[in-house]
């Protein structure tokens, strides 16, 4: 069996209503009827095109809001990282306060022992009093250089305070650039949704026609 697509066949039924008038008046109708036809047609075709515009527009800003939050996924976790490198240099400056801290107790302790020792001592000779010397000199440069260490670990804090507040600001970006294509997306989604019914009536309207003229 022939199968005519609805234009078709809308041209058809309207070629048979016309079969039993004269030849002028079938003429004069059939292209009338067929004008009326290509004008459907023409409104079909941009209706068509514009939902493809809009469908294009709407899967562009779906991919758009993909990309933003996964640019906003990448600036959580590096904000995660961040504060856990902070966290674990926060960890490590409170060890080595506490070796400064105790190192520190040890040379104070050791500098009254000395002291004592100078005072009861003073006799037995300037070779003790440079041993216990020497043995300060050694526990001191340990205290300076946990003070270096401590003063670096500082330094590693700040730079990475500076390293969160960077992506604290990348991160306030991504959410807005977030919102601003859910916004956009939300839009697309309404125009095509016009589109759509505005398609559905028209096809309505040319199927009431084909019907009334069967």
């Amino acid at each position: 069996m022939l199968s005519l697509d609805p234009k078709q066949g809308l041209v058809a039924a309207i070629t048979l209503i016309f079969a039993g008038f004269g030849a002028k008046t079938l003429a004069d109708s059939f292209w009338s009827g067929h004008t009326d036809v290509e004008a459907i047609n023409a409104a079909l075709d941009k209706i068509n095109g514009q939902i493809q515009t809009k469908n294009k527009a709407l899967a562009d800003a779906k991919t758009a809001l993909t990309d933003k939050q996964n640019e906003l996924t990448t600036a959580q976790q590096n904000l995660t990282t961040a504060q856990q490198d902070l966290t674990n240099s926060k960890a490590q400056v409170t060890a080595l306060q506490q070796q400064y801290n105790t190192l520190k107790n040890q040379y104070d302790t050791d500098t009254s022992s000395l002291q004592q020792q100078i005072q009861q001592k003073i006799t037995e000779g300037n070779e003790k009093v440079a041993a216990k010397q020497t043995e300060l000199d050694a526990k001191q440069a340990e205290v300076t250089d946990k003070q270096q260490a401590l003063d670096a670990a500082n330094q590693t804090i700040a730079s990475l305070n500076t390293k969160i507040t960077d992506l604290t600001q990348q991160l306030d970006t991504a959410n807005k650039a977030a919102s601003s294509k859910s916004a956009e997306l939300t839009q697309s989604e309404r125009d095509a949704l016009q589109a759509k019914q505005d398609v559905s009536q028209t096809r309505a309207k040319a199927e009431s026609i084909a019907n009334a003229n069967e």
